[in-house]
């Protein structure tokens, strides 16, 4: 199949002033779109360097950890925790801080903690529906829901959590 560029050029000249803006923001919609997948594709962007890195060191960690540790859940309760943790933090008001602190607790050692940041992944946080911020682990995004002092209410949650971890021989801390 050959172009014939005066019958395109043809075809572009009889369309009315509307289609002929239809068509040149399309087109440029899609050179943007493309442009962004490919730069994104060859200049990842720091944050993606560094949860990709991240992502490596625990899965390290966890083989490292499973020589001398026993998971207390199986694999799938990891998930659960992790989604229970993501929900309990999603919406700004009427968060359940409680829950997630409940729920970070249950963990019994080390491997429990890095199976429960390798199950959390990177998730996006939003407020009202509103990203707030790319993508976050499972500490970063702790940190920022109940580690910010919110004239007392929900700083003293990270300390429970560090607390409750130190008293069984954990060494993560948020």
């Amino acid at each position: 199949m050959k172009f014939d560029k005066t019958a395109i050029k043809e075809y572009y000249g009889g369309l009315p002033t509307w289609a002929k803006g239809v068509v040149v923001v399309g087109g440029l919609f899609i050179v943007y779109a493309v442009g962004k997948k490919v730069i994104g594709i060859a200049f990842p962007s720091a944050s993606k360097v560094r949860n990709q890195q991240l992502a490596k060191d625990i899965t390290q960690e966890i083989s490292r950890l499973r020589k001398t540790k026993t998971q207390t859940f199986n694999d799938s309760q990891y998930k659960v925790f992790a989604n229970s943790i993501y929900e309990g933090m999603r919406y700004c008001v009427g968060d359940d801080y409680g829950g997630v602190e409940d729920t970070m607790k249950k963990m019994m050692n080390d491997l429990d903690v890095a199976l429960l940041i390798q199950a959390y992944g990177f998730r996006r946080r939003a407020c009202f529906g509103i990203d707030t911020g790319g993508t976050d682990d499972l500490f970063t995004s702790v940190k920022a829901e109940l580690g910010n002092e919110w004239g007392g209410l929900t700083g003293y949650r990270v300390s429970n959590i560090n607390n409750n971890w130190a008293r069984k021989g954990i060494n993560y801390r948020l």
